[in-house]
């Protein structure tokens, strides 16, 4: 029975993704092809060139903004740049090609040109998780031939439909819009200038008004795709109050993700018995 894992996107709410990722381990439960959009996509590829989950702990608690991020070429439709992103990556699991990976993995992005869903699984597996990543206005986009790719969460944030096309006999999603509706006044304590502007962005009761927005277009996209072809099992940790860029706060998304695989560890067990 081969097994699909679907990451969805959410930013620093994918702390929970590795969370599932560290008890799916402890379960002796490996998936056959990965899915993912933005940083699920991001963290799928990580996995895909095999890395395990605590070193994908690793890797995530290095995002740190004022590390990671700089302000862009003012030649560059963005606020800030990938390249740090991208030498990590490189770091991380070299230069692959979708080939090269030890799981058939692929990445959701959105082309801007056609408007429509792209399902990335072939050619630089890091070009492509740069455009899965690619947050509108914040990240640049990625000219690939003629398109010009952004964060595939636009169109398809859990795409656990991809998993199925691409072959899975059970589907596994893990979907991070479970979050409370307006975040509170989380303050960041000692940080750099970019942090800081960070949280005073999320601090903003408009940030609130655009992110509960941006959750519900994308909620609306999920339940679409849940009446026509639903996964076997979805997963929805509750993330709380966790902002996207609230990568500090990895701790909390990663027991969110764990508390979401206790509950649901009889249902596995049954897989994990069928497999």
């Amino acid at each position: 029975m081969k097994l699909g894992l679907v990451l969805g996107g959410g930013g620093a709410r994918g702390a929970a993704h590795i969370g599932v990722l560290l008890e799916l381990e402890r379960l002796g439960l490996r998936p056959d092809l990965v899915v993912g959009t933005s940083i699920g996509g991001l963290l799928g590829a990580l996995l895909a060139a095999g890395l395990s989950a605590e070193e994908m702990l690793d890797f995530f608690q290095q995002f740190n903004l004022e590390q990671l991020y700089r302000p862009a070429d003012l030649r560059v439709p963005a606020l800030v740049s990938n390249r740090r992103v991208e030498k990590r990556l490189e770091k991380a699991i070299g230069r692959p090609t979708f080939a090269d990976l030890k799981l058939p993995l692929a990445v959701i992005a959105t082309d801007l040109v056609s408007r429509q869903e792209v399902v990335l699984q072939e050619g630089d597996v890091v070009t492509a998780v740069l455009a899965t990543i690619a947050i509108p206005v914040a990240l640049p986009p990625v000219e690939m031939g003629d398109m010009i790719l952004v964060d595939g969460g636009v169109k398809n944030n859990t795409p656990f439909n991809v998993a199925r096309q691409l072959g899975a006999a059970y589907v596994l999603a893990v979907d991070l819009t479970n979050t409370d509706p307006y975040a509170p006044m989380w303050r960041y304590g000692r940080t750099g200038p970019l942090t800081k502007a960070a949280e005073l962005v999320q601090r903003n009761e408009l940030w609130w008004v655009l992110a509960a927005t941006l959750d519900v277009i994308t909620t609306q996209n999920m339940e679409k795709n849940l009446a026509e072809t639903p996964p076997d099992l979805l997963l929805q940790p509750e993330i709380g109050t966790i902002g996207l860029f609230d990568f500090h706060r990895w701790q909390e998304g990663v027991s969110a993700g764990r508390t979401a695989v206790w509950q649901a560890e009889h249902v596995l067990q049954e897989v994990i018995g069928k497999r």
